[in-house]
């Protein structure tokens, strides 16, 4: 009975401590919620376009990571499959197999499959308008995540400026002495905006860093690719003529 009553007793300490602990949490959660509501109110009215800026950089990044992950097939194993079936005379399959394939090399292959039969600086000229064709549907959106890396600074630091004007005009009315507390707290409250602005330009600058070198490296694929099946396919023509 005594073994009983003691884990029941630290079961319910442990208990207490779990809801202690979780109790805590949320009341952690709700004054940073405050704290935040709090800043955005005392930034002013410029806060909110940089609200905007975030929300939109966050949606533009993960919308254009999902396109290009769906883009991102595998382009070596489609190359060997594609020229096997041409070497064994099965240019249908060969196409079938790209017409299923996701990607921007796939699409040039698609291309270059169903042109007819012509020369070496036509099949590169097909392939180069439809590269070019693939490279915008992968950079699309993206000037925009560069424009509000660049122009969320410049919002932050607007609403500094006219913080700082409203705090001197402050001082500057004041009737009798002016408390030091004021001003420091005028000045402050218009450095808000500027650190918003930091905190929404620096991720938005990473996004686009790392956006442009998966399509970097998407585009050297289709370059390095569309070649190898242009002189597969310049190959092979002498020997079914």
């Amino acid at each position: 009975m005594t073994s009983n009553s003691n884990f029941a007793y630290n079961a319910a300490r442990c208990g207490n401590h779990l809801y202690i602990g979780i109790t805590d949490m949320r009341f952690w959660e709700v004054l940073d919620l405050q704290l935040v509501m709090g800043w955005i109110d005392k930034g002013g009215i410029l806060m909110w376009p940089l609200i905007l800026f975030s929300i939109l950089a966050l949606w533009i990044f993960l919308e254009r990571l999902i396109h290009l992950r769906r883009a991102n097939g595998d382009a070596e194993r489609l190359f060997e499959i594609v020229g096997e079936q041409l070497a064994n005379d099965k240019p249908d399959g060969a196409y079938q197999l790209v017409r299923t394939s996701p990607g921007p090399v796939a699409a040039v292959f698609r291309a270059l499959l169903l042109a007819p039969p012509q020369s070496k600086a036509d099949l590169e000229e097909l392939a180069m308008m439809q590269a070019r064709q693939e490279h915008q549907r992968l950079t699309r959106r993206l000037s925009l995540l560069n424009l509000i890396a660049g122009l969320a600074p410049l919002v932050g630091l607007l609403g500094t400026v006219v913080g700082m004007v409203r705090a001197f005009q402050t001082v500057a009315t004041a009737q009798g002495p002016v408390n030091p507390s004021t001003l420091a707290g005028g000045i402050w409250e218009a450095l808000l905006t500027t650190v918003a602005g930091l905190v929404v330009a620096i991720p938005a600058l990473l996004f686009h860093h790392y956006l442009d070198q998966r399509i970097r490296r998407l585009t050297f694929q289709m370059d390095h690719y569309r070649t190898a099946l242009i002189r597969l396919l310049t190959q092979k023509e002498p020997m079914d003529a």
